[in-house]
């Protein structure tokens, strides 16, 4: 926790201060062409120590972070969204993760290089990154700009909670969590939305200061953020595609499925889109790379979750109105996939 606390209204004159990092890539880029006085300068640190104080330069990162980074390695706890200001000065490097990143725009613009596309945010822009995108970003020296990263997890619990339905919005995040190779960048032209950029400095100022249940204010705001984007005009989203073409077909049997989940069935999918049982099951297999059941008990156990949260809905009932009718089932495959039963679950919440 931090002892100097950071009100509202001092955020963006903290965004525009060098922090620990920017100093730190400061200094290395003008020692670029100084040979001797870089490598003295290097030399000072290790590579846990950099990764530690989330510097990251290249051939001083540990080796299983050299471009993939998992979501155990970024949180130690069990916080759902961090954020913080990306690093003016910071080298170029190449990243993937697993987890979503979200880069919002403050002040002047950033490029974000996708390998065969070259996306730049402006001033007010907001940019979805779906996991396992490799991609280099490249902060401009006046840029200021925030990243936050969200758990797969999140996305899912607020996806059911506000993003159903048919949008760029729910086609986006569909695609991120189910489909295999589709890969693609949801940009928001907020341009100078004050609501926008208020909500993002109230989650950054929690994330700092870290008082009592910060954790669920993040969330609650991160829920309004999503509401908030999803009144953006149409005109104003867009939807880059860095591989695999768009398959509308899947996402209108993806959003089927998350509509229906008490009481779908394979047969029923089959009979709506006209496709037989063994053609659709493998057809779902091979977008997905999982099978219908397996999605099926996912959406199911998702929304169960959500209902633990926001309701004081009875286990029994919960478990009926997401279509298991056996609690006693229900509850085993609660407790397997997030390691708590859930009255545990609710009870820790």
């Amino acid at each position: 926790m931090n002892n100097n606390k950071l009100d509202k209204s001092e955020v963006m004159q903290h965004l525009m201060q060098y922090n620990e990092q920017e100093l730190f890539y400061r200094e290395y880029a003008a020692l670029q062409t100084d040979e001797k006085a870089l490598n003295l300068f290097i030399n000072q640190y290790n590579s846990n120590d950099l990764w530690e104080r989330r510097i990251y330069i290249n051939g001083m990162l540990p080796g299983d972070h050299e471009v993939f980074a998992p979501e155990t390695a970024m949180w130690g706890n069990q916080d759902d969204i961090y954020i913080e200001k990306y690093c003016r000065f910071m080298p170029r490097l190449t990243a993937m993760h697993e987890y979503f990143e979200i880069v919002y725009v403050v002040e002047n613009a950033m490029a974000i290089d996708f390998g065969e596309k070259n996306i730049t945010l402006k001033s007010g822009d907001v940019c979805f990154i779906s996991p396992g995108i490799r991609h280099s970003p490249l902060v401009m020296e006046k840029t200021i700009a925030l990243q936050m990263i969200v758990r797969k997890s999140t996305f899912h619990q607020e996806f059911f909670r506000c993003l159903t339905g048919n949008s760029v919005i729910s086609d986006f995040f569909l695609n991120a969590l189910y489909l295999q190779n589709h890969r693609s960048v949801l940009v928001f032209h907020m341009n100078s939305d004050e609501e926008i950029k208020s909500i993002f400095f109230t989650i950054y100022q929690e994330n700092y200061n870290k008082n009592a249940r910060y954790q669920i204010i993040i969330n609650s705001f991160f829920e309004i953020l999503l509401c908030h984007l999803l009144r953006c005009d149409s005109s104003n989203t867009e939807i880059k595609l860095i591989c695999q073409e768009a398959d509308s077909r899947i996402i209108q049997i993806l959003q089927c499925i998350e509509k229906n989940c008490k009481i779908i069935t394979i047969a029923d999918l089959s009979q709506k889109f006209h496709l037989s049982r063994p053609y659709l099951s493998k057809y779902i297999t091979s977008k997905t790379g999982k099978s219908f059941s397996a999605i099926l008990q996912e959406i199911r156990l998702e929304k169960a979750r959500n209902m633990l949260c926001s309701s004081n809905l009875r286990v029994e009932d919960i478990a009926d109105a997401v279509g298991y009718h056996n609690v006693e089932h229900f509850i085993r495959l609660f407790k397997h996939k997030y390691y708590k039963t859930p009255n545990q679950f609710r009870k820790d919440k």
